[in-house]
């Protein structure tokens, strides 16, 4: 009866770990999608540029 436990607690455990990997290869998933800001030299002209 014990193996039964032991093995539930296992597979829970097993279980756990895989949704931990699905859950880090998402992050990485969206972190490549996030767009990257691009710095800007001459921050003058282009607050000007908006406003027109």
């Amino acid at each position: 009866m014990i193996t039964f436990y032991l093995s539930l607690v296992a597979v829970g455990a097993a279980g756990v770990v895989v949704i931990r990997e699905v859950a880090a290869a998402r992050a990485k998933q969206r972190a490549a999608l996030r767009p990257v800001r691009v710095r800007v030299t001459d921050r003058g002209t282009e607050r000007q540029a908006r406003r027109r």
